[in-house]
Parts: C-alpha cells; structure tokens; sequence
C-alpha cells in the first residue's frame, strides 16, 4: 500500500512541478504586456532567471 501511495505522491509532485512551471510563464507574459516592447526582453529574462534561481534552491539540499 505504501508503494502505491509513493507513486500517487510522485505523479501529484510532478504534476504540481508542471502547474508551477506554466504559472511562471504566465507571469512572465503578463509582465510583458505590462511594460513597453523595448524592455520585454528583460521582463522576459528577469523570469527566467527567477525560475532557474528558484528551481536550484528548491533542489539543493543544503539550503
């Protein structure tokens, strides 16, 4: 029984890591559109590094 619940665990955790994944890129699109052509580069690029900071964070264990 507790095999089996590991696996649900699993599958919720990956799914909740999707959920989270497609959230970051959808702030990133409305923080876009929130500023002008010429700085969305960098609202683009400030997400991206929030997301990879983040996941390195989440992941390592000694912190």
């Amino acid at each position: 029984m507790n095999e089996i619940l590991s696996e649900i665990f699993g599958i919720w955790y990956l799914i909740g890591a999707a959920f989270v994944f497609f959230m970051q890129a959808g702030f990133a699109m409305v923080e876009s559109g929130f500023t002008r052509i010429k700085n969305a580069g960098n609202i683009l690029m400030k997400n991206l590094m929030d997301f990879c900071l983040g996941t390195v964070a989440f992941f390592d264990p000694w912190v």
